[in-house]
């Protein structure tokens, strides 16, 4: 991999990574928030679980998938970019 699109890679994993965390974590809060116990958001993971798995595990799939959702919405762009730039440089 030439360095320029290791670098590129690295920008991708680490921005989408944070932006994704965020709003996963965002999503996360309003779970426990709505289908979690009366403490809302500061509830820890076994007081959401002990009220309903189904919020437990929504809890944890908005965690972790959030970076990954993240990561995969800007390497997809990035690609995008990529063929477009090529297809316009192409037909100059």
């Amino acid at each position: 991999m030439a360095r320029n699109e290791w670098r590129q890679w690295l920008v991708d994993v680490i921005g989408g990574g944070v932006i994704g965390g965020v709003l996963g974590l965002v999503a996360a809060w309003n779970v426990a928030i709505l289908l979690g116990p009366p403490s809302g958001y500061e509830a820890p993971l076994e007081e959401v679980f002990a009220r309903s798995a189904l919020a437990g595990v929504l809890w944890i799939l908005a965690l972790v998938g959030g970076p990954v959702a993240g990561i995969v919405v800007a390497r997809k762009q990035r690609h995008k970019r990529v063929l477009r730039d090529h297809h316009l440089h192409r037909t100059r």
